[in-house]
């Protein structure tokens, strides 16, 4: 940690109001009574002795906001790959620059014809959410439908995502007007082989025409598999015991949202043959907090990069998360020491990078801007919910310990949120590791070690 590092992390938290008190003419480094030196050495010894950590690039940091103190810290502020981590600039920016209830869709009415464009708003029809605003606003007009989606501005894939991962249910694409969270989920079921649901086999049903259905060849691996760049599904029916449903990310057309529009409402939806000049009105029908939730305790990675183009289109009335990121960067986060390389909303990219510093400093002023309660509601709670349900668990009949987003890419882990001790403190942590060539969960093993040895000795 740097000179400059530890100024600036000193007149950052003095100003916020979470902090007692806090007493700039006295080093950050000040002495430490026995039992914490215990603490810290014992922690040393964890990364030392650790086989996984010593063949990790790993970045840590253990901050006391109530004592503005450093407790610990390797490679504070050295870059890493935050995977999924990347969820906690979304999520600032958001809160940030988003309203709570989220504008559903943008409109104007002209003569007997209501043409609209989306906002970016992911929960249309998306199972994940029960929030149906925007549909039947839509279904209740009584004018001609025409869709138009004009204002986008981006790719469908994020910058330095895989290009492989098209069909993966991890990396549905962006679009300005998601609907059913830009999936078909293909439903399967136990007979004398795994065969798709003849009443149900796809949702949305408009899908099934999609289907094309192969002999079964004892080399097939794949249940299902999409072409790259259409939306044609082989299938085939193969032996297994367990049922199944596959969600497949489609391919964005403008067509095909009209078309699986005019099946859902069950009336026509046009597609505009021109921009339209202007939109003079926005329904606001989406609470922001679901969709918060879903991608802190989730990691939908979907709603992330949705979040960010909303963001662009509040601020710009185009969608481009190049710009939204860059507008985020300069009037909310201009003041980060380290300033992140940030390109896309979810962490799929290896492109990100950003340093345990500034890591943490981003979860202080989480935690600053929504307070205790709704900030641990947004987190997945060790050994309780989310994606560290199976890790970090408290002693049985206690509470979680460990509030913490999680980023997780082949030989990256991150691990990064809020621990409270036995004693009752509050801290903050950002785990880092990269280039590692032991398995993820070798790697949550460590990190469980380190945080239950604070738990314990601090």
């Amino acid at each position: 940690m740097t000179t400059k590092h530890i100024s600036w992390l000193l007149g950052f938290f003095c100003s916020a109001a979470v902090i007692l008190s806090c007493q700039t003419s006295e080093p950050l480094t000040e002495e430490v009574d026995n039992e914490q030196a215990e603490a810290v050495s014992g922690l040393e010894r964890i990364f030392l002795e650790s086989e996984a950590f010593s063949g990790s690039h790993t970045g840590f940091v253990l901050y006391d906001p109530e004592s503005d103190s450093l407790l610990y810290e390797r490679d504070a502020n050295r870059y890493f790959v935050p995977a999924s981590n990347t969820k906690l600039l979304t999520l600032y920016a958001s809160l940030n620059a988003l309203p709570d209830t989220l504008a559903s869709l943008h409109y104007t009415v002209k003569n007997d014809t209501l043409y609209f464009r989306g906002s970016g708003d992911p929960s249309f029809l998306n199972p994940n959410f029960n929030i149906d605003g925007a549909y039947r606003f839509l279904d209740e007009r009584e004018e001609v439908l025409v869709y138009d989606d004009s204002h986008y501005d981006d790719e469908h894939f994020g910058s330095g995502w895989p290009w492989n991962w098209y069909p993966a249910a991890y990396a549905p694409e962006k679009s300005p007007f998601p609907i059913y969270g830009n999936m078909m989920r293909l439903q399967a079921q136990q007979v004398a082989l795994v065969m798709l649901n003849e009443k149900t086999p796809v949702k949305p049903a408009y899908f099934e025409k999609f289907i094309d259905q192969k002999e079964w060849d004892s080399g097939q691996v794949e249940l299902v598999k999409r072409g790259f760049r259409e939306n044609t599904i082989s299938y085939v029916p193969k032996s297994d015991t367990a049922y199944q449903e596959r969600n497949i990310p489609f391919v964005y057309e403008r067509g095909l949202i009209a078309e699986l529009l005019a099946d859902t409402l069950g009336r026509e939806v046009h597609l505009s043959d021109g921009e339209i000049s202007a939109y003079d009105s926005t329904l606001y029908a989406t609470p922001a907090r679901p969709l918060y939730e879903r991608m802190m305790i989730s990691s939908d990675n979907h709603v992330a990069e949705q979040l960010m183009l909303m963001i662009s289109d509040h601020e710009f009335g185009e969608m481009n998360t190049r710009r939204a990121i860059s507008y985020s960067l300069e009037n909310y986060l201009d003041d980060l020491l380290d300033r992140p390389r940030w390109v896309d909303g979810s962490g799929l990219t290896r492109y990100n990078l950003i340093t345990p510093f500034t890591t943490v400093t981003l979860l202080e002023k989480i935690y600053q801007l929504l307070g205790k309660d709704e900030t641990l509601a947004l987190f997945p709670a060790g050994g309780l919910r989310g994606t560290i349900r199976g890790w970090y668990e408290a002693p049985e009949g206690e509470p979680p310990f460990v509030y913490a987003k999680t980023g997780t890419l082949s030989n990256s882990t991150s691990l990064s949120g809020y621990l409270f001790t036995d004693s009752g403190r509050r801290l903050t942590f950002s785990f880092h590791n990269n280039n590692y060539v032991v398995s993820n969960n070798r790697m949550r093993s460590e990190m469980n070690t380190v945080l239950q040895h604070i738990r314990e000795k601090y």
